[in-house]
């Protein structure tokens, strides 16, 4: 240790605006006013070891002194970058930054391979994080029973730990599983958001997704020839002339049909994407697998296709957490393609992250597999 104090997250910020390459926006003053408290109190109890922390459990009451973060707001608002800026702020190992989503599906098969024992969740946990003191989730949102009946044990198990937990949402925590099944067993959960956690909003309505000077060529309507051949030139530009394949992949034990794949680059139908028995543990293998994916033929969605419109979402989302590059063709420009209702809150997380992967500066990301 030189001495030098760990950069906080507003310095991040600010070493960030002062290379200009993000826009200033008065109202993430205040989130990072709370990142910053969060990481001074992160800092003065790292002594606490993970032995120390969990001798304090023995009556499995919560024991978080520090609290967390819940912070939520309009797509585009910049909630994932504020949350990245405190994870980087933390100058120590026993952290973790994963997707919602990516995080119950871990959950789940943990569960599975400890479905003998009679009450699990606390090794699950312990699997799940480890040593773990900081714990950031991205994009907390609840659509699947079986998420929704398991987290109230799960945010337990990591308040008993001690764990600070930050979590980015689209909506408040009252909102989530607004009209799911048996909702009742859920409230727990949000009880325990509340009581553990701070609840601030993201307000405004800049989209900083949208706020690039320069664009690139990655999305593609209508859905015609012209679309198939630029689809077709990006393919080979991007995979230089490697050796590529055409013909299904495997994913998870299911030939999944591709137009071509090569060294890092795929090529896919959205039918073969979207329709069928695709789930999200198949889209976190394809994220990992490349750091280009080409999506073609991505058509009007109505209120039918739903369940089609859900698998897109949680797609996009997955490859958006890992910085893979994506380029579409479509049958209309992105906000048009959704003519249904229950999921348009989603659809418009969708839209702002297709903008974004037309901007220089995403494009520039390193890929994380």
């Amino acid at each position: 240790m030189d001495g030098t104090s760990p950069a906080s997250p507003s310095a991040l910020y600010a070493a960030q605006r002062a290379t200009k390459s993000i826009t200033e926006d008065p109202s993430q003053g205040i989130v990072l006013e709370q990142l910053d408290a969060l990481h001074e109190a992160v800092l003065a109890n790292r002594g606490r070891s993970l032995r120390h922390r969990l001798s304090l459990t023995r009556d499995r009451r919560p024991h978080n002194r520090i609290g967390g973060l819940y912070l939520w707001g309009g797509v585009g608002r910049g909630k994932t970058f504020l949350m990245d800026l405190f994870h980087d702020s933390i100058p120590f190992e026993e952290k973790r930054r994963i997707h919602f989503h990516r995080f119950m599906l871990e959950l789940h098969d943990h569960l599975h391979q400890l479905r003998l024992q009679s009450d699990p969740m606390a090794a699950v946990v312990d699997r799940l994080v480890g040593d773990c003191r900081v714990l950031s989730l991205d994009e907390f949102f609840v659509s699947d029973i079986g998420d929704a009946m398991l987290l109230s044990s799960v945010l337990q198990e990591l308040f008993v730990r001690g764990t600070v937990l930050v979590t980015t949402s689209n909506i408040a925590p009252d909102e989530l599983y607004r009209r799911g099944l048996q909702r009742q067993r859920f409230l727990p959960a949000i009880a325990l958001i509340h009581s553990h956690m701070t609840v601030l909003e993201l307000p405004g309505t800049l989209d900083h997704r949208r706020q690039t000077m320069q664009q690139a060529s990655v999305y593609f309507t209508p859905d015609d020839q012209h679309a198939n051949d630029a689809l077709y030139s990006q393919f080979v530009r991007v995979s230089h002339g490697s050796l590529c394949s055409v013909g299904p992949i495997d994913i998870n034990g299911r030939p999944i049909a591709s137009r071509g794949h090569g060294e890092g680059v795929g090529w896919f139908d959205f039918n073969a994407l979207c329709q069928g028995p695709r789930s999200k543990a198949d889209y976190v293998i394809l994220s990992k697998q490349f750091h280009t994916l080409l999506i073609a033929g991505i058509p009007l969605l109505s209120a039918n296709d739903d369940d089609a419109t859900r698998r897109l979402i949680e797609l996009i989302d997955e490859l958006y957490d890992r910085r893979v590059n994506v380029i579409v063709s479509a049958t209309a420009p992105a906000e048009s393609l959704y003519r249904g209702k229950r999921l348009q809150l989603d659809f418009q997380r969708l839209i702002s992250r297709m903008h974004e992967f037309a901007s220089w500066d995403y494009i520039a990301m390193k890929h994380r597999p």
